[in-house]
């Protein structure tokens, strides 16, 4: 009897001929027909048995198909296992992956309590480049206050106010600066000398003493997202200290004829608990900063509409606030900071004095001062004429005040005989409780028998992004010019 194979080609042969009649096959059906045929022909065993079958050799039939049989259980039996493995496999590795969710937030927590241990550690400062050109002149001294906004990107943007008016000196500017996230350097972006007899609406050369400034992160009107650095001005409109000559708060790029004075004593407290400041006093300022939209926000003394105040102007608004009340729901129903500015003069901040309990300002290498810079118990020590400030600039971009602790120790001297040392520790917090930071240096003497300068106010700025500050005993015997950038590693 023909094999299969051969009723296959007979099979092949006709369905040719059939093709080459009146009626041939699709060429879809011929492609099924033949991956059918060849799929019957490969088949050694099924080809054996059916062989044997035509053939009536039923015992050989039977055998192959049992083989045939035998071989497929076994098959299977094999695949079934390798698939009840896989299974288990899957079962095990899916039970480890549902830990996940338990792992991520162990992860964050020990992320977290490894920046609190880092924010806990005192860190020792380095000083790394001059700022200032040293001499035994007092002219080349520089102040030891400073408004100062930490930007998580690690640069810092400083407001140095002028030690003394009327002085040409170059050291006696006020400075607009940026401070470099590495501390190699420093940008100034604005500098002028401060006179209180000499008045420019819109300072190029020289700004007026009686008035005071900020350097803030502010937006352009139509660009919430484009957040730039920029000067900003609250000063008097004439050369005068008097209150009935203030004029009001003016960005630097959008002039001063952008100039908006603030209702007076219409004031409100910001989340913090700070309040805004609108006496008209020339040192004194606090501005409502908009978290969301990126510029200050005042009420217009003449009109009492709200004001917005960007880099390249001024947003008038239809909002009407006739009252205290009316200014207070308004900062409750969005994301408000009080910037409290720097006077354009001021030598030292203020401290408690160790000895009496006084404050006063911190001028003396002899006495051992304590306190902060910020808000606490709802006491506001911030700018103005008495006061460093701190701020930090989020990742999210929201611009919120910092407590800025401080306390030193200073060794009296003796002429000649014997040296006086000292240090400062310095921490930083912020307004939910967390430490971002603590440093401290340490400062001796160059010259024998003489002190190692004034501690309390040695550390100007320190940035816990990038742990960059500027360090500035302020005058050592002899020797004024002091000021240098510093770094903790």
């Amino acid at each position: 009897m023909a094999t299969i194979q051969n009723a296959v080609q007979a099979m092949v042969d006709k369905l040719v001929a059939d093709m080459q009649g009146s009626t041939p096959l699709s060429a879809e059906d011929q492609a099924l027909v033949s991956n059918a045929i060849t799929k019957l022909a490969d088949n050694d065993r099924l080809e054996k048995a059916l062989v044997a079958v035509a053939e009536e050799h039923l015992d050989v039939a039977t055998q192959e198909l049992k083989q045939a049989t035998s071989n497929n259980t076994s098959t299977m039996a094999n695949a079934t296992q390798s698939v009840n493995n896989a299974t288990n496999t899957l079962v095990a590795r899916s039970a480890q992956l549902s830990q996940l969710d338990s792992i991520t937030p162990a992860i964050e927590n020990i992320t977290k309590v490894q920046q609190q241990a880092s924010a806990s550690y005192v860190k020792p400062l380095f000083g790394l480049s001059k700022l200032e050109t040293p001499s035994t002149s007092s002219a080349n001294g520089r102040t030891t206050a400073a408004f100062a906004i930490y930007d998580s990107s690690g640069e810092t943007h400083l407001v140095r106010p002028s030690y003394t008016a009327n002085n040409t000196h170059e050291q006696s500017r006020i400075e607009f600066l940026t401070l470099s996230d590495d501390a190699s350097h420093k940008t100034a972006h604005f500098t002028s000398f401060v006179y209180n007899n000499a008045f420019e609406q819109n300072p190029t050369s020289k700004i007026f003493q009686y008035g005071s400034s900020a350097f803030l992160p502010l937006a352009l009107k139509e660009q919430p997202n484009d957040v730039k650095y920029e000067v900003v001005f609250s000063s008097q409109d004439s050369v005068s200290g008097s209150v009935s000559d203030y004029g009001g708060i003016f960005c630097k790029t959008a002039g001063f004829n952008s100039i908006t004075k603030p209702k007076k004593n219409l004031n409100a407290l910001d989340q913090w608990g700070i309040t805004t400041v609108t006496s008209h006093v020339y040192h004194t300022v606090g501005v409502l900063y908009d978290n969301n939209k990126h510029c200050l926000v005042v009420v217009d003394e003449g009109t009492s509409l709200l004001i917005e105040k960007y880099r390249d102007g001024n947003n008038i608004t239809a909002i009407s606030i006739s009252d205290e009340a009316a200014l207070q729901n308004y900062v409750n129903s969005g994301d408000f900071t009080c910037v409290n500015f720097i006077y354009n003069t001021l030598i030292h901040p203020y401290g408690t004095n160790r000895y009496n309990h006084a404050e006063e300002a911190m001028s003396s290498y002899a006495q051992n001062y304590h306190g902060y810079f910020g808000i606490l118990n709802g006491v506001t020590k911030m700018g103005q004429s008495q006061y460093s400030a701190h701020y930090r600039f989020t990742e999210e971009k929201k611009l919120e005040p910092i407590n800025f602790f401080f306390t030193s120790n200073s060794e009296p001297y003796k002429n000649g005989t014997q040296n006086g040392e000292g240090e400062v520790t310095v921490a930083l917090q912020s307004m939910a409780g967390e430490l971002l930071g603590m440093y401290q240096y340490r400062s001796k003497p160059d010259s024998l028998g003489y002190q190692g300068g004034i501690m309390a106010v040695a550390i100007n700025c320190i940035n816990p992004y990038s742990n960059v500050g500027i360090l500035n005993e302020h005058y050592l015997y002899n020797q004024y010019g002091l000021g240098r950038t510093c770094r903790a590693f």
